[in-house]
C-alpha cells in the first residue's frame, strides 16, 4: 500500500496507522517495547455493525467496505466519519458511524457513535475491530503469547496463537472464542501478553454503563484442529491466503429508530509485565469510577468460616426446625464459627415457594425464629439468611395470578426457561422433578418492591445480613414492561435492588451484610464476600485482594477441600452432611476439630492470608518472576507440596502458606523468605502453638496438612 495510502496519529509511546479509503486500522505500534500489534494488514478492520431485518436477522455491515466520508486529525487524536448510507448486499442503510480515536501515554481509545436513521433496532457495534494479529516479539517466538480472560470464577488462559482452538465454530467460517461481561466475564478485561519479551497489551471496556458487551477473539481462515505442536496452519498449507487472529468487543444497544448508540471507551494500553499488571490496571479504573466497599473490620468480612444448613428442602423434607436453632448454633460455636446461616427457611422450603419469604409453618412462627436469632447472639453467633432476588416459583398461584408479567424475556416474547435444583428425592434430584423457577427481572421496580420488603422484615427480626443465591442476570431481556434497553436490564437492576435493599435495612441496622453467589465485579462496590470458589487461585483475587469466595465443606474426610483454600485465600463454608446437619454430625467431627484450628490460625493472620496479595504460588499461572520463597528437602520436590505467598497491603509483611495435600508426611528442610535478610519467622500449625523460629530447623507436614510461616 502507498504511504499517501495511509496516515499515522501517534506521540512517543505508541502509533496507529490506518487506511485513508474506508479507515481500516492497519496497524498499532508499541513503540517503548518495539512491537507490532497487527502482522496480517490484509484482514485490517474498524467496525462492524448488525442490523437485523425481517427475514435477515445476519444483517451484517462491515466498516471495511464502507468509504470514509470525513477525517479530522490533531495531535494524539482523529476522528473518522462515515455519514452514509452503508452498503451491503441486502441493500443500503441510512445509518451514520463515527470513531474516534485519541492517544493518552501508553494508551490508545476508541469509541464510537452510531446514528440510526433506518426503521430497524441497531442490535449489534463491534469496535476496535483489530485484525491480522501474530501474537508479539520475533518471528519464531510469537507462539509464546498467551491470552488471559477473567472467566467467571476464574479464568481462561492459553497460547492462543500457537494453540487457537475451534471454539465456537458452528456460523463462522474459521473459529470463534466469545464472552459476555457482564455473565461469562467477572471483569471486562483481557491480557495478550509474552512472558519472555516482557510486554502485554491490555484490552479493556472501560463503560461505566451496567450493560451486556462481548469480547471476541475470532481465527481466519481456520485451523489444523487437534495438530500435536500447535494448530495454525503453515504457510506451506495457506499459501497466500491471509492468516490471523481478530480482537474486538461488541455492544448490544439495540438503539431504536431516531437515537444515537453513544459507545463507551475501549481502551487498548501497552505496558510492561503480563497479566497481573493488566489486571492492576483495570483495578485503578475501577476504583476511579466505583470504587470497591471498605469492608475493613466488618464482622462479615473477618468470618473465615460459616455453617450453612437447609432446614427444609424443596421435596417437604424437614432438617431442622426453628427450635432447633439454639444448639445448631452451639454446635459452631464451639468450633470457633461464629457466623450461621438458615437455609430453605422460607414457604415452601430451599429453591421453593419464591418470591414469598416468611416462615415455612411446618419449622416454627416468626416469634420462633426471633427466638432463634436471639439465642445465636447470645452465643456470639450471627445470623444470616438464603434469599434470591430473580427466581420465582412457577408452580404458585402468586406466579399465575401476577408473576409472569414480569419474567425475563427473550426477543419472541418467551421466558428463557425452566430451572431448578431437586435435594430431597433422587427423581428430583436427577432433575425429573425438581421444583420449576423462572427468572424476574429486577429491572421492574415491582419485583424490588417485593423483594425489598421483606429483606426489611429480617432486618427487624434481627437478622445480621443475608446471602443473594443466583445474583446473575440475562444477558438480554426484552420484556416490554422495561424502561431500560435490553443489554441493561438485568444488570442495572441488580444494582439498583442491592442498593436499595441495604439502604432500607441498614436504617434498621448499620452493620446489615450481604454476601451473594455471583462474580459481576460491579457488586464488589456492596460487598466483597461471594459464593462459590475457583478451582485455583483467581485473577479476580490479583485485581481485588479483598474479594474473598467460599468453598463448600461437606464430606467427612474432606481435608485437603479445607487446605486448598486455605492455599488460595478463600473461606470456608461448612455443610455437613450435604448441608442437613449441624457441626455436632459424628462422621464429622474430626474434620470439624481441624477446622476450629485452621479457623483459629486464620483469624490471627486475616490481613495476610485471606486479604493479602497472591504475590508467589506453586501454582504455574501464579508463579512471580521473582521468587518470594526458597524451600529444600522432600517438600519443596513432591508434587503434593504446594504452597502460596501472600502480602499484607498494608504492612508489607508476608505469609507463606505450605500445604502437604498427599498421603505420607513430608519434611521441610528448609523456608525462608527472599530478601529477609535473616528474620526471624513465625510457624503456625493446627494442634499446636506457633512457634519464633530466628533459623529454620527441618519440619514434619503431617499428611493432608497445612502449616503457615509468617515475617516478623
Amino acid at each position: 500500500m502507498r504511504p499517501s495510502a495511509q496516515f499515522h496519529i501517534e506521540n512517543d509511546r505508541v502509533r496507529v496507522t490506518l487506511e485513508r479509503r474506508h479507515g481500516r486500522i492497519l496497524q498499532v505500534r508499541d513503540k517503548a517495547g518495539g512491537l507490532d500489534l497487527i502482522l496480517e494488514p490484509r484482514l485490517a478492520e474498524n467496525f462492524r455493525l448488525l442490523l437485523p431485518l425481517p427475514g435477515l436477522q445476519a444483517n451484517e455491515i462491515l466498516g471495511a467496505g464502507q468509504k470514509l466520508t470525513r477525517l479530522a486529525l490533531s495531535p494524539g487524536r482523529a476522528r473518522l466519519h462515515w455519514s452514509g448510507p452503508l452498503v451491503n448486499r441486502a441493500g443500503r442503510f441510512d445509518l451514520g458511524v463515527t470513531l474516534w480515536i485519541e492517544l493518552a501515554g501508553d494508551a490508545i481509545e476508541f469509541r464510537l457513535d452510531v446514528e440510526n436513521c433506518t426503521k430497524w433496532a441497531l442490535a449489534e457495534a463491534w469496535y476496535p475491530v483489530l485484525g491480522g494479529l501474530h501474537g508479539l516479539g520475533r518471528s519464531g517466538q510469537r507462539k509464546r503469547t498467551a491470552v488471559l480472560v477473567p472467566r467467571g470464577y476464574h479464568q481462561w488462559h492459553r497460547e492462543l496463537f500457537a494453540a487457537f482452538g475451534s471454539g465456537e465454530c458452528l456460523g463462522v467460517f474459521g473459529g470463534e472464542h466469545a464472552f459476555n461481561y457482564p455473565g461469562a466475564l467477572s471483569m471486562p478485561w483481557t491480557s495478550i501478553y509474552h512472558p519472555d519479551v516482557g510486554r502485554a497489551a491490555y484490552f479493556a471496556a472501560h463503560d461505566p454503563v451496567p450493560r451486556c458487551k462481548s469480547l471476541r477473539f475470532g481465527f481466519t481462515p481456520g485451523t489444523a484442529f487437534q495438530r500435536a505442536g500447535g494448530d495454525w496452519p503453515s504457510p506451506a498449507e495457506t499459501g497466500d491466503t491471509p492468516v490471523g487472529v481478530t480482537l474486538n468487543w461488541t455492544f448490544h444497544p439495540y438503539t431504536r429508530p431516531g437515537e444515537t448508540f453513544q459507545g463507551p471507551p475501549v481502551v487498548l494500553a501497552w505496558h510492561a509485565g503480563g497479566w497481573r499488571e493488566s489486571a492492576r490496571r483495570y483495578r485503578s479504573w475501577f476504583d476511579a469510577h466505583f470504587g470497591v466497599v471498605d469492608s475493613r473490620g466488618h464482622w462479615l468480612r473477618d468470618e473465615p468460616a460459616t455453617l450453612d444448613t437447609m432446614f427444609l428442602l424443596p421435596e417437604d423434607k424437614v432438617s431442622l426446625t426453628f427450635r432447633d436453632i439454639p444448639r445448631w448454633a452451639r454446635s459452631a460455636a464451639r468450633h470457633g464459627v461464629r457466623c450461621v446461616l438458615i437455609s430453605g427457611w422460607q414457604t415452601g422450603g430451599h429453591d421453593r415457594g419464591y418470591p414469598r419469604y416468611e416462615p415455612d409453618p411446618r419449622l416454627g412462627t416468626w416469634g420462633d425464629l426471633e427466638e432463634g436469632i436471639g439465642a445465636c447472639h447470645r452465643l456470639g453467633v450471627r445470623v444470616l439468611f438464603f434469599v434470591n432476588v430473580q427466581p420465582a416459583d412457577a408452580t404458585t398461584p402468586w406466579f399465575r395470578r401476577e408473576l409472569h408479567r414480569y419474567v425475563t424475556q427473550d426477543p419472541w416474547g418467551l421466558d428463557y426457561g425452566r430451572f431448578g435444583w431437586g435435594m430431597g428425592t433422587l427423581s428430583a434430584r436427577l432433575g425429573m422433578t425438581r421444583t420449576p423457577n423462572i427468572w424476574m427481572s429486577p429491572s421492574i421496580p415491582r419485583v424490588r418492591r417485593i423483594f425489598v420488603g421483606q429483606m426489611k422484615k429480617l432486618a427487624e427480626m434481627g437478622a445480621d445480613g443475608v446471602h443473594i443465591d443466583k445474583f446473575l442476570g440475562q444477558p438480554l431481556d426484552f420484556n416490554p414492561r422495561l424502561e431500560a434497553s435490553p443489554d441493561r436490564s438485568s444488570w442495572e437492576g441488580m444494582l439498583d435492588c442491592l442498593k436499595e435493599m441495604m439502604a432500607v435495612c441498614r436504617r434498621v441496622n448499620p452493620d446489615f451484610a450481604v454476601s451473594y453467589e455471583g462474580w459481576y465485579d460491579r457488586l464488589l462496590s456492596w460487598s466483597d464476600v461471594v459464593w462459590w470458589a475457583p478451582p485455583g487461585h483467581s485473577a479476580i483475587k490479583v485485581a481485588f485482594p479483598e474479594w474473598v469466595p467460599h468453598v463448600g465443606v461437606t464430606q467427612p474426610y474432606a481435608y485437603n477441600v479445607v487446605n486448598l483454600a486455605v492455599l488460595r485465600g478463600h473461606h470456608l463454608l461448612l455443610g455437613p452432611a450435604n448441608y442437613q446437619a449441624s457441626m455436632d454430625y459424628p462422621p464429622m467431627r474430626r474434620l470439624h476439630a481441624y477446622v476450629a484450628e485452621v479457623t483459629r490460625i486464620r483469624r490471627d493472620l486475616l490481613p495476610m492470608l485471606s486479604r493479602g496479595e497472591v504475590i508467589d504460588a506453586s501454582e504455574p499461572l501464579f508463579r512471580s518472576d521473582k521468587p518470594q520463597l526458597r524451600l529444600r528437602g522432600p517438600f519443596a520436590r513432591s508434587e503434593f507440596g504446594q504452597w502460596s505467598v501472600f502480602r499484607d497491603p498494608a504492612s508489607g509483611r508476608r505469609a507463606a502458606v505450605l500445604a502437604n495435600l498427599g498421603r505420607e508426611s513430608l519434611v521441610i528442610q528448609q523456608a525462608r523468605f527472599e530478601g529477609g535478610r535473616g528474620r526471624p519467622c513465625r510457624l503456625y500449625r493446627p494442634f499446636r502453638p506457633p512457634r519464633v523460629l530466628r533459623s529454620f530447623r527441618p519440619v514434619r507436614l503431617p499428611a493432608e496438612r497445612v502449616a503457615v510461616l509468617v515475617e516478623t
